[in-house]
């Protein structure tokens, strides 16, 4: 009885919440945000806003320089689909589920697919393949032309000796890299390349010319095409127009980035600037070859940073929502959207591209007729982009095109606004609205009215620039987390280890080792379940019972939570939301991470330290893991990472350093006179569960040895004892067969056991046990037909095996013409002479004992 009432009041304490404090200094960052009232001076120029015109002058000069008035059209292109032939291309983002989600829903709208595919690593030639597997089939099913991607940008870094390298090599190099591009387009099924190659040296220009065009005619005559990406501004000086026009089968303008994220803030594509390079890019060419990228992102800029974020669409309306910004227009001269805001004493400008400025700059490009635009890219864009592409030239459109482009939707898009890895979550959504107008200069103009309400995650705890953290979850392991303490403790580091409540229950000695050393714990749950796919109620329980477990064995609660799985990267879908709501709600700090080397798919040590390498620059959380299976490689790694992280200058730091606050904070210690009785409960409850586990694990592991066991001999006894090969045996049968009043059965019967394919002869005795029915009769009738059947009336067959019967059926083998006797009687008798099996069909068998005498030998059947 008290046993009982222990275990329910120790399950009881695991739905009792804790009682966790978060630091005032982390509060909501909701809230926080407030408009400032800012306007862009009129006119306002961006450092690349009169480029296109010193382009334009260069070309001119480069023409009457060399005689030429005009370049003579390139040859005629055949369109691929849509009305008037025009090319709508769409980039595509590996890794991102909304640029996936919004190909899905928008793939019967474009005519090309351009995803990120490929990339050149050096000047070898090899090729760095990030292919997204499920591209393939829904671009055939759809009916799209897949255009891979083949960029030379590694990380986020340009490699320009990469390709400079490769088109001033050897020919034979040339022609490996052709091949080995051609093989991924055709396990593609790909109908060409999109070639983006920046930074290059203009003094390479012959040799790319020759490269370019060589790789052309190789696609070609494998029925495929080469679309090359040109960048406004002096990245053209490479690219020689008259020399590739014939070979290049489109020229892709990515006619966005007017300003950059390391210029001061201003607009994306300015009327001005976006007008003037389509004009001078198809002056004197085939305009139906040029493809005009539109941009559909933004911008946002910290005042006095280094680079600005690059946000979607829907984080532009987030930032303006909760700053409630209420002054936001499409207007001129520059027709861009912007606005200011402060968080805290940091000012930020938001300039970002919608549906306004993607009508106004496709109307300019069907104008000029060229051979279509592209969209940059999928998943950042408006959504109401998709609903103007049908909207007239003239902008004269119906009520319903209107209004479908004045609201703006709230989709299930998550948004992240702040920074930093500690998250808060707000769920809520609402439809924004804008209007539209056309001004006396033609344009379309908007003034936004109520901006969208997004999901969203908002991020505090942002590191200084030489700040960072490291964490390990889902140990603790006993292979691996002593080894990691070890390295830890001689670098003089301190971590935050996300425990696994399991693993943390069956080594609570490496759980207080953990603090004692200084390092900071947190909850990764108990199960280490995918929380998107659980109740809430089970969502509670596993952090509760973590909670309670970390609490009795280290005398400290924590707040630090991370969620399983893809969670901790940033949450995609609106079910990955719910689990940290439940945890915020709980007043855990949701700690994501930024630097995820993915050291569980064991890449190699090397691979994980180039991965930190590359990720570092965009966060200040480095994600590893010491538990859930080998991770020797991270043991190895780990020591080259901090001293590369030394070596750039950088401090590693507990979390609770990052967040500003202290190692209490974040793991306070228990009261003494708080809640005693339950985590007294808690600690007899954890140790009984601990040991009824332990058995039960020693239980099965002995309880399968002995399945094993008994397998493996009945294995052996079926090979020991396993039959020989069919015998020829055709020797005359006897078959002995009981009938006591069977007159209604007994000739079907016969008719059965004659209706044999045995190759011998076979005769059957009927022994009639005094029948009072026809059953002596049918059988003579019988017998008189077929004389293989016999009657035999002179002693009661059935016997019930008194030793009287037995003797009286030994006798019956005289009646007997044939060396082996089959009997078949209705009650099997249980004999010490006989081996009986089962029914069959009504019947019973039984194996006739061998005559003692041993005059005869006697059929063994079984069935």
């Amino acid at each position: 009885m008290l046993f009982f009432l222990g275990t329910v009041l120790f399950v009881q304490t695991l739905f009792v919440a804790p009682q966790l404090s978060v630091p005032f200094s982390l509060r909501q960052l909701k809230g926080q945000l407030k408009a400032l009232q800012k306007e862009n001076p009129a006119g306002q120029l961006s450092p690349s806003s009169l480029l296109w015109q010193k382009f334009a002058a260069a070309r001119q000069a480069a023409k009457k320089l060399a005689g030429v008035g005009s370049t003579p059209p390139p040859r005629r292109l055949s369109g691929k689909k849509s009305p008037n032939n025009e090319v709508r291309l769409a980039f595509y983002t590996n890794g991102d589920a909304y640029s996936y989600a919004s190909l899905q829903q928008h793939a019967s709208q474009i005519t090309h697919l351009c995803p990120e595919w490929m990339t050149v690593i050096n000047g070898m030639g090899d090729l760095q393949i990030d292919a997204d597997a499920r591209l393939p089939k829904l671009a055939a099913n759809k009916g799209i032309a897949l255009m891979p991607l083949l960029t030379n940008l590694v990380g986020d870094t340009w490699q320009p000796e990469a390709i400079e390298n490769l088109a001033h090599g050897p020919e034979n190099r040339q022609d490996r890299f052709i091949r080995k591009v051609l093989s991924v387009l055709r396990k593609a099924t790909a109908s060409g390349v999109v070639i983006d190659w920046e930074q290059i040296d203009p003094a390479y220009k012959k040799d790319i010319t020759g490269f370019i065009n060589k790789f052309a005619d190789a696609l070609h005559d494998d029925n495929k095409e080469l679309w090359l990406c040109v960048q406004p501004g002096q990245e053209l000086d490479y690219v020689d127009f008259e020399a590739l026009a014939d070979n290049v089968d489109r020229f892709v303008a990515m006619l966005f980035d007017e300003t950059s994220d390391t210029d001061p803030p201003g607009p994306l594509a300015s009327r001005s600037w976006f007008e003037g390079w389509v004009h001078v890019l198809l002056e004197d060419s085939d305009t139906r070859q040029w493809i005009m990228a539109l941009g559909s992102y933004g911008y946002d800029w910290t005042i006095g940073s280094k680079k600005a974020e690059l946000i979607n669409f829907s984080e532009a309306m987030s930032r303006a929502n909760d700053a409630e910004i209420e002054n936001a227009e499409v207007k001129g001269p520059s027709y861009s959207p912007y606005f200011y805001f402060q968080d805290e004493d940091k000012e930020h400008a938001v300039w970002f591209l919608d549906a306004v400025t993607f009508l106004n700059e496709l109307r300019e490009v069907r104008n000029q007729k060229a051979g279509g635009f592209a969209l940059y890219r999928l998943g950042s864009e408006d959504p109401a982009i998709w609903d103007a592409l049908s909207v007239p030239r003239d902008f004269k459109m119906d009520n319903q095109t209107r209004q479908s482009l004045e609201l703006i939707k709230s989709t299930d898009t998550i948004t992240d606004v702040g920074d930093g890895e500690i998250v808060t979550v707000d769920e809520d959504r609402m439809d924004g609205l804008r209007k539209l107008t056309v001004d006396a200069d033609g344009y379309l103009t908007a003034k936004y009215v109520r901006f969208a309400e997004f999901p969203t995650l908002y991020h505090q705890g942002a590191a200084g620039e030489h700040q960072v953290a490291i964490t390990f979850d889902d140990g603790p392991d006993p292979r691996w987390t002593p080894k990691i303490l070890d390295i830890l403790k001689a670098a003089n580091v301190k971590a935050a280890f996300f425990l696994v409540g399991v693993n943390a229950e069956r080594y609570p000695g490496l759980v207080r080792r953990i603090v004692n050393e200084g390092h900071e714990i947190g909850n990764h749950t108990y199960y280490h379940p995918n929380l998107a796919l659980c109740w809430p109620e089970h969502i509670r329980l596993e952090l509760n019972a973590t909670q309670f477990l970390l609490e009795t064995i280290t005398g400290r609660a924590t707040t630090l939570f991370r969620p399983p799985y893809a969670a901790d990267t940033g949450p995609t879908q609106l079910s990955e939301l719910t689990p940290l709501r439940i945890a915020e709600n709980l007043n855990y700090l949701v700690v994501l991470e930024s630097i995820d080397p993915q050291d569980w798919a064991k890449p190699g040590a090397d691979t994980i330290l180039q991965r930190v390498k590359q990720q570092r620059r965009d966060g200040s959380i480095i994600l590893l893991h010491d538990a859930g299976g080998d991770r020797s490689q991270t043991v190895e790694a780990l020591p080259r990472i901090l001293d590369w992280l030394h070596t750039r200058g950088d401090t590693v730091v507990p979390l609770s350093t990052l967040l500003g606050t202290t190692r209490d904070a974040v793991m306070p210690p228990l009261r003494e006179n708080g809640q005693s009785l339950t985590h007294l409960v808690n600690g007899a409850g954890f140790r009984i569960f601990h040991g009824i586990e332990e058995f039960l694990w020693a239980f099965m592991i002995v309880a399968t040895a002995l399945v094993v066991i008994r397998t493996l001999v009945v294995i052996w006894l079926a090979y020991r004892f396993r039959s020989g090969p069919a015998a020829d045996f055709s020797e005359p049968i006897s078959v002995v067969m009981a009938a006591y009043n069977e007159g209604k059965v007994i000739a079907e019967t016969l008719r059965a056991l004659l209706a044999t394919d045995y190759k011998g002869e076979i005769e059957v005795i009927v022994v009639d046990d005094g029948s009072r029915d026809e059953t002596a009769a049918e059988v003579e009738r019988i017998g008189q037909v077929d004389p293989r059947v016999r009657l035999l009336q002179r002693f009661a067959a059935r016997s019930r095996c008194r030793p009287s019967g037995h003797r009286r059926f030994h006798r019956c083998r005289y009646a007997m013409s044939a060396r082996y006797v089959l009997a078949l009687a209705r009650t099997v008798c249980r004999c010490p002479h006989r081996r009986c099996v089962g029914s069959r069909e009504g019947w019973k068998f039984a194996l006739i004992y061998r005559a003692l005498s041993g005059a005869g030998i006697y059929l063994r059947f079984q069935s």
